[in-house]
């Protein structure tokens, strides 16, 4: 997959030189790197030298002494000193693409961690008393071996990394910079991608001064938001003056309408000072001025969730969809399913899919909300609508990665340009998928909208996600059926 920067004409020196690096050959080489899963792949590779050298450093002293005995401990031995090892490592942040890169941090963090696991081997082996399985002699050429193996793979990795990300073959998350022209020069944006393990998507640089209304740089902000909406963009990094505290706060508040992570960066002051000689840390100084509402093994943990309660849902209830389309069709003419445009996470747009329960199919700038008795609701979708029948297709969304079994209702765009003009917050609601039910659902938030009930219903969606966990959508979607039996708000 090709690698391409796309930056605005600001800072035309920056930019040009990133487009010159996406037109070489380099450029659009194939991606043989990937940022987020180096870590693991040198981890694995760890635990792999590490047994196999215990092993082999055991056997080549047993065979010196003139006889073999039973490998099975020595296994044993060396998985407990990959573990070991692997763990102090991880402690260090030494796993990072960015750490991997640095050939004498590694060798640095390597030297002591492999001296604590040895010390700890030794120590385990005398208070276990199994000196006979792993000797002293094998142990000296365990660590020497080791040693050796584990400077060849950092070596190895430093020079491929490194390798890769000058010819622009590092693949990593893709990163939006938001910046001032002074802050966003090449090298301090080459270092913040690099530091954060990034690949440059587009940069938006702020006017030279801040406005008092800050229209300007409100309107470059919100640029920024659709950029990312619309091109998949996983981190925001802010390369701002510090001391400029207007232009932060109206920046990091705009940039709330975006699930994702936004880091500010230190600004040249700040640079300069860390560089400065004196005590130096593995860690560069960063703010975290917004969290993603779920952490990627949260988001796995609910997509396996939600695509298994999908799939057997599906399965039980497609005997009750096929009867409701037969149903439908003999009740009145037209399409057996309604499709609506709606917004989901981060406020791209899907094609939401529902039972039809009325005689119009109304999808665009205005939208009128369904009433009790309302006479365009058919004879067959007046019951589909009060049992939620209507809403099972909804499950293909699911599966189709649009929605979520528990989440904020969806509504349709019309009524969101509506309500995010009146409602503040509103726009948070989008940090998490859509779900089929939802908490404003279970408290009898549901049906009709007005202003006030939609104030409700966002307090309770923003509730939802920021307390989100397992046992909550499970409470949810118990709760979900006794409302179905209720049917309160229903028609």
């Amino acid at each position: 997959m090709p690698l391409e920067f796309v930056y605005m004409s600001q800072a035309s020196d920056f930019h040009s030189e990133f487009r010159k690096d996406a037109a070489s050959p380099a450029g659009r080489a194939v991606d043989v790197i990937n940022y987020r899963t180096a870590g693991f792949v040198v981890g694995v590779i760890d635990v792999v030298s590490i047994v196999l050298t215990c092993v082999g450093a055991s056997v080549t002293y047993q065979e010196y002494l003139g006889s073999i005995g039973d490998v099975q401990p020595v296994i044993g031995i060396g998985l407990f000193s990959a573990a070991f090892f692997v763990l102090l490592m991880r402690t260090r942040n030494l796993y990072s693409a960015h750490a991997l890169a640095s050939l004498p941090q590694q060798l640095r963090g390597g030297a002591m961690s492999l001296a604590i696991v040895l010390l700890g081997l030794l120590s385990l082996l005398f208070l276990l008393k199994a000196s006979a399985e792993f000797s002293r002699g094998a142990m000296i050429i365990f660590g020497a071996a080791s040693s050796m193996a584990f400077i060849v793979t950092r070596a190895v990795a430093a020079r491929l990394i490194t390798t890769g990300w000058q010819r622009g073959t590092l693949v990593g998350r893709r990163a939006l910079l938001i910046g001032a022209r002074d802050e966003l020069d090449g090298a301090a944006a080459r270092a913040a991608l690099e530091q954060y393990g990034a690949t440059g998507a587009e940069c938006f640089t702020l006017q030279e001064k801040h406005s008092s209304d800050g229209g300007p740089d409100a309107k470059t902000v919100d640029s920024a938001i659709s950029f990312a909406v619309a091109n998949h963009i996983e981190l925001i990094l802010l390369l701002l003056p510090w001391s400029d505290e207007e232009r932060i706060r109206l920046v990091c508040e705009r940039l709330r309408a975006l699930p994702l992570p936004v880091l500010l960066l230190p600004d040249r002051v700040v640079s300069s000072v860390l560089a400065s000689p004196g005590k130096q840390s593995d860690r560069q100084l960063t703010i975290e001025v917004q969290r993603a509402p779920l952490t990627p093994a949260e988001m796995l943990a609910k997509r396996v969730f939600d695509v298994s309660l999908a799939f057997v849902s599906l399965i039980l209830v497609s005997g009750l969809m096929a009867a409701v389309a037969v149903l439908i069709k003999l009740d009145s003419p037209g399409p057996v399913i309604f499709r609506q445009q709606r917004r989901g996470f981060n406020g791209r747009p899907f094609t939401i899919f529902k039972f039809r329960t009325m005689r119009v199919m109304e999808d665009g700038s205005e939208i009128r909300q369904a009433a009790k008795h309302d006479p365009r609701t058919t004879s067959i979708g007046r019951m589909l609508r009060i049992s939620s029948i209507d809403e099972l297709p909804q499950l293909i969304n699911v599966l189709r990665g649009e929605m979520s079994i528990v989440g904020p209702r969806p509504h349709a765009v019309a009524h969101d340009n509506e309500y995010s003009r009146l409602i503040e917050n509103y726009a948070l609601r989008h940090h998490m998928k859509p779900g089929i039910t939802g908490w404003a659902q279970v408290h009898g938030l549901r049906g009709a909208t007005t202003w006030r009930s939609m104030q409700e219903r966002v307090e309770l969606d923003l509730w939802y996600i920021n307390n989100w966990s397992p046992l909550l959508d499970l409470r949810i979607i118990a709760k979900t059926f006794v409302e179905l039996a209720r049917r309160r708000n229903a028609w």
